[in-house]
């Protein structure tokens, strides 16, 4: 009878060494990467982006790398090819090489290297160019030049509805037509 409590009690004494053994040896989880980044991420290569709005396509945006925080579904872009599609039928074709978009007002943002030229001729050149969804305006941003047939226009910024048949320049202007300056 005393042996059997002696190995009842040896039985318990290892069983409770194993559970302290268990409990202090179970591993630490890895160190998360999503704190060390600021947040989750899913990236793609040669992805494209585009908006519609009222079944007419506004325009497609193609990255040869795309970032997209899964939490707040904003997008940056590396190596950016895109057109922006106007009512008329006219396009403009543009390059960049960075950019961003906000998922909660579709607002794109491109910069460096930026060069853009409409199916008509229209030849655009900036720091950025900037995409205001709500007011479906789309703007060149820092040192912009516009050059069409025989005008050239520069300003800080110029800006447009209509993929800059008709456009406004803002701070520092000037405009030159047919060597006329104004």
């Amino acid at each position: 009878m005393i042996r059997k409590k002696i190995a009842g009690g040896i039985a318990a004494a290892i069983l409770l060494a194993l559970i302290i053994w268990a409990a202090a040896t179970v591993p630490e989880p890895p160190a998360s990467d999503d704190a060390q980044s600021g947040g989750r991420v899913m990236s793609y290569e040669d992805n494209t982006l585009r908006e519609e709005r009222d079944g007419r396509l506004v325009w497609t945006l193609t990255a040869q790398k795309m970032s997209v925080d899964i939490d707040t579904q904003n997008t940056t872009m590396q190596g950016i090819e895109g057109i922006f599609y106007g009512e008329d039928g006219r396009t403009l074709s543009l390059k960049a090489d960075e950019g961003h978009m906000d998922s909660s007002t579709h607002d794109v943002i491109l910069t460096g290297g930026i060069s853009a030229e409409t199916s008509d001729g229209i030849i655009l050149r900036s720091n950025a160019i900037q995409w205001t969804a709500a007011d479906r305006v789309l703007s060149a941003d820092g040192d912009a030049v516009l050059t069409r047939d025989n005008l050239y226009a520069r300003g800080d910024r110029i800006a447009s509805t209509d993929e800059f048949r008709q456009f406004t320049i803002e701070g520092n202007a000037h405009i030159e037509k047919g060597g006329e300056s104004k």
